[in-house]
């Protein structure tokens, strides 16, 4: 554990598991640095986004930045508190905030389709819908007597091989043994993609084998699809909007929170980031959403995924929620913002003499440039110093080789990077991975640099409830 398509980072298969993106301690980090945590979750950043941990402490603030209003939640009215459906059982979602909250009250959508094909049956058990948000609950059986991986699972549009635009974060790991295995996967749509009333859903199943473990194709793939229905009238009952409108200043850099959008399937924040700034702002540090109800322990509600600022500064900010239960407050809180001089976010590199010519900060050293028949990787370096500040990101829309012209990423690759952490000499170095079309590019290429670790830390506080 996105998907303007794309703007992103990336998917990468760990066996602890990308698909947890490196939650546990170096994993947490890799996830808040690279969008990848590792455990049992996989992101794969189809888009322009930045992952975000779970669980984040606001930095100790030299100042704190009140910023009181925000307006009332309208809030589920008292005989919609309760959803048509019966709960959802046989998935350990306890530690998923989002789901079990929606799961008691009835609102994850039943499905119960199967489709088999080869030695390998998934089943759909059921889905929790959001304005902008999907997560799938599905089983798969492996009859095939071997261990086997998970691939993709895709959402298309019915009838086509058409594929949305999204983000998306997988829980329950790639690998599979003999038997059922249970998986569920959010999907986070752009704003400028509504969530459509029916989508195929498609999973992609290979035998396990050294050369699957970091693929998303196989020729020995098995691929189950099927159609689904989305109560969309159901999540549109339970959704609500809060105008937030309020600007965030630190050091003459300036942000504004639009507004925040609860559903069952989590707390969406919209935001700007203003083009007027004096350096490359990347929006909060470290965000989360405190939910607070009397007699109970305040929850931190994270930050799994945002859409990194588009061309016109827009961005969002996915949240968990706890908002079915009402508590008496939510605030939005962050320890700064992210903000970086604008002359250096930019990468250039000679793949001929294997050297980067310039990079913020002279940061980012070669690493290597394979090339094959569907694709040219790319891999460069990054050493970290304070990788809590945030993480390096390249603008996935593609570069610029050596005559100005521009090109895309590798699209079976999905335009999009990863990283991986490894330590080494006491320093801590994350590789970026560039998928490029196959083609003799005039040298140097340039590469955007849509985010690096760059902090302006002060404490926020934004009222949404």
């Amino acid at each position: 554990m996105f998907e303007k398509e794309e703007r992103l980072l990336a998917e990468m298969k760990h066996e602890t598991e990308k698909e947890s993106m490196m939650v546990p301690d170096e994993a947490l980090d890799s996830a808040i640095r690279s969008g990848i945590r590792a455990g049992e979750r996989r992101w794969k950043k189809r888009y322009r986004l930045r992952a975000a941990s779970a669980v984040v402490i606001a930095a100790a603030a030299a100042l704190l930045l009140t910023l009181w209003g925000g307006g009332s939640t309208p809030g589920p009215s008292p005989q919609l508190a309760q959803g048509p459906y019966p709960p959802l059982t046989g998935f350990d979602i306890a530690g998923d905030i989002t789901a079990s909250t929606a799961n008691r009250h009835g609102l994850i959508q039943p499905v119960n389709q199967s489709k088999s094909s080869g030695e390998y049956t998934v089943t759909v058990q059921g889905v929790l819908t959001g304005p902008q948000r999907l997560q799938v609950f599905y089983t798969i059986e492996n009859h095939s007597g071997r261990k086997a991986m998970v691939l993709r699972e895709e959402l298309k549009q019915p009838g086509s091989d058409y594929k949305l635009s999204y983000g998306s974060s997988t829980g329950g790991g790639s690998f599979l043994e003999t038997g059922m295995s249970t998986k569920q996967v959010n999907y986070y749509f752009d704003e400028s993609t509504p969530i459509p009333e029916s989508v195929t859903f498609a999973v992609a199943v290979a035998p396990y084998s050294t050369n699957t473990v970091y693929s998303r194709k196989s020729p020995d793939e098995e691929v189950m699809e099927m159609d689904l229905s989305l109560d969309l009238e159901t999540m549109r009952r339970f959704t609500s909007t809060v105008p937030l409108n309020r600007v965030i200043e630190i050091q003459g850099q300036t942000m504004t929170l639009k507004e925040a959008v609860l559903s069952p399937a989590g707390i969406t924040v919209k935001a700007n980031i203003s083009r007027e700034n004096s350096m490359k702002v990347s929006g909060l540090f470290q965000p989360y959403i405190e939910s607070s109800k009397e007699g109970s322990s305040a929850v931190q509600l994270g930050n799994p995924l945002t859409w990194m600022p588009g061309a016109q500064g827009d961005m969002t900010y996915f949240f968990e929620s706890d908002a079915l239960d009402q508590p008496d407050t939510l605030v939005l809180k962050a320890g700064g913002m992210q903000a970086v001089n604008q002359e250096e976010m930019q990468i250039v590199v000679d793949v001929k003499q294997k050297k980067v010519l310039s990079s913020p900060e002279d940061r980012i050293q070669f690493g290597d440039y394979t090339k094959s028949k569907d694709k040219y990787t790319l891999s460069l370096k990054y050493e970290e110093r304070d990788f809590n500040h945030g993480a390096v990101s390249i603008d996935s829309l593609g570069f610029t080789d050596g005559k100005g012209k521009r090109h895309a990423f590798n699209e079976a690759e999905g335009s999009r990077t990863n990283a991986e952490s490894t330590a080494g000499n006491g320093y801590r170095y994350t590789t970026l991975y560039l998928y490029l079309e196959p083609e003799d590019y005039p040298q140097p290429l340039t590469f955007d640099v849509s985010s690096f670790p760059g902090v302006i830390e002060q404490a926020i506080e934004v009222p949404i409830q």
